[in-house]
């Protein structure tokens, strides 16, 4: 069974022109912050807040806490029985074997385990289409599995740097030391009294998925929190700015 009709992405051209881009639920916040928007693989992001603040907010997630809107990840949702599950993650994350509290990484795809029978796969924007195609075509050929395609129904967010965790602790229950949650940590907890889903990526990097009709909520408290540690909202130039300083 497929919820592919759901899809962001397969919105069509109106009046023969070319498709709509795709939006942060939020978008009109980020202007009225001063954002400078960008079209990556078919959505409007946020590119930074001003050609003045790259400097600012890169600073932000070296030093303290940048906080960046991910909405264009893509969100699968495939549901069977646990060997059923398994079996599909396994064939096409690369061989891996699911372990509840961790998160598995394959070609950009995160593999997130919320139930032994429930897992959401965590896309690029440019890989969303490609690994739902896949999974359906997995799911195809067991004899009950579903794919829903989540994208539009979940936010997310991304908080970079080393008071990351500070930003975290003003808003959820959730013990992020390093000992406790691990690189690829990944739990469904409450965050600001919401339901949410918190992956460790690495390091400092974390992401925060949630209901988008809670965006508008979830974005201003993770903005006071940032901005009481001394960091910011930043756009998807300081993060891959971030992201090519730790490779380098």
């Amino acid at each position: 069974m497929s919820f592919e009709f759901l899809a962001p992405d397969q919105v069509g051209p109106a009046a023969g022109g070319p498709p709509p881009p795709q939006r942060s639920p939020i978008e009109w916040a980020h202007l009225d912050a001063g954002a400078r928007l960008g079209e990556r693989h078919g959505w409007q992001v946020v590119e930074d807040y001003g050609a003045a603040e790259r400097d600012r907010e890169q600073a932000a997630c070296r030093t303290s806490v940048g906080l960046a809107d991910l909405s264009c990840l893509g969100k699968l949702e495939l549901q069977a029985d646990p060997g059923t599950t398994a079996s599909i993650v396994s064939s096409l994350a690369g061989g891996a074997t699911l372990e509840l509290g961790l998160a598995v990484l394959n070609d950009g795809t995160w593999w997130c385990p919320m139930t032994a029978g429930r897992v959401l796969a965590v896309t690029p924007p440019e890989r969303t289409a490609a690994v739902r195609e896949a999974l359906e075509d997995e799911a195809g050929r067991a004899r009950f599995a579903s794919v829903t395609e989540l994208t539009s129904a979940w936010g997310s967010n991304a908080l970079v740097g080393p008071l990351a965790r500070e930003a975290f602790a003003r808003a959820t229950a959730l013990d992020m030391r390093p000992a406790s949650f691990p690189e690829r940590g990944f739990a469904p907890v409450s965050v600001a009294r919401t339901p949410g889903l918190v992956l460790r990526e690495g390091g400092d990097r974390f992401l925060h998925l949630f209901g988008a009709g809670y965006a508008q909520y979830n974005w201003t408290v993770f903005v006071d929190a940032a901005q009481s540690l001394g960091g910011r909202a930043v756009g998807l130039a300081a993060l891959g700015a971030t992201e090519g300083a730790a490779r380098a």
